[in-house]
């Protein structure tokens, strides 16, 4: 029982942390939080189940559906909340950024309503029986394609130009631009993946609950928000870390206490973390911590 309860809260952990670290992502190119990586999360989620549902085409089709419209979106939302904001007002990006949020929860709801949407099994008949723990397909899908990804994200920032590029904007924007960086297009690239990440993590996090609802942004961003205080602001490693830490208190809270306590023991060791270490476990004492 305690067994696959714990790998029941890796498997949460794993599709936390990929919301997160499109948060860190760009907490790291511009000290800024991207509220509306939620609502993408959501809208990605949305659709990627409607194409399962609606259409023939295979999981993984609409899983690089999800991607991409994730992608899209937090491209669309830095051009409308980032790219032409002074750097003058730190604020104004945030709150616009919170604006498109609500803007894209209010979207889904009229056009496809507010009611949750079914997301269906995937490799029903496939069940893994690992003696202590036992595993199903669709558990098995959403715990590979969250390593690759997080895998491939960690190979590309530190084995790829542009990989370097990022970590050189997050390091210093003013001198990684004397020295030629394209600072924009980093930045651009950056809130790419972060939605690649976010549109991934909407529907895997819909696959593991078998439904998706336009409300879900609200707490994807709230949970995320709750890993990068933990882990530490910019921080992908410890970002990782915190959301696994996270879905094993979740899942151990639900199946031993109460699941109503579920989120009120993140709260209290969130707050532990801001008392005893503002800038989090692995955390940089980044600009943003000033201003949220």
């Amino acid at each position: 029982m305690l067994a696959q309860q714990l790998f029941n809260g890796l498997l949460l952990g794993a599709t936390f942390c990929l919301v997160a670290l499109g948060f860190n992502l760009v907490v790291g190119a511009m000290d800024r939080l991207n509220f509306a990586l939620g609502e993408t999360a959501m809208l990605s989620a949305v659709l990627g189940a409607l194409i399962m549902t609606e259409t023939p085409a295979p999981f993984l089709v609409s899983f690089a559906a999800a991607t991409a419209i994730g992608g899209g979106v937090a491209v669309a939302v830095y051009y409308l909340s980032f790219r032409f904001v002074s750097a003058d007002f730190p604020t104004a990006s945030i709150l616009s950024s919170l604006g498109c949020g609500l803007v894209l929860t209010a979207a889904v709801t009229k056009a496809f309503g507010s009611h949750q949407r079914s997301v269906p099994d995937v490799l029903s008949g496939v069940r893994l029986d690992l003696g202590a723990f036992t595993v199903s397909g669709a558990q098995l899908v959403i715990l590979l394609l969250a390593t690759l990804l997080t895998a491939g994200l960690y190979v590309f920032l530190e084995r790829t130009p542009w990989g370097t590029a990022i970590r050189a904007v997050s390091d210093d924007a003013t001198a990684a631009g004397l020295l030629g960086v394209p600072v924009q297009r980093v930045i651009l690239l950056t809130f790419a993946l972060s939605g690649v990440l976010a549109g991934a993590a909407g529907l895997l996090t819909g696959l593991a609950y078998h439904s998706v609802s336009p409300f879900d942004g609200f707490t994807t961003t709230l949970t995320a928000l709750m890993i990068i205080v933990v882990g530490g602001l910019g921080s992908v490693s410890g970002g990782v870390l915190a959301a696994l830490l996270i879905g094993l208190i979740q899942t151990l809270t639900v199946a031993y206490l109460s699941a109503t306590l579920r989120d009120l023991i993140v709260f209290v060791l969130v707050g532990i973390v801001l008392l005893v270490r503002p800038q989090g476990l692995f955390g940089r004492n980044a600009g943003v911590l000033e201003r949220v």
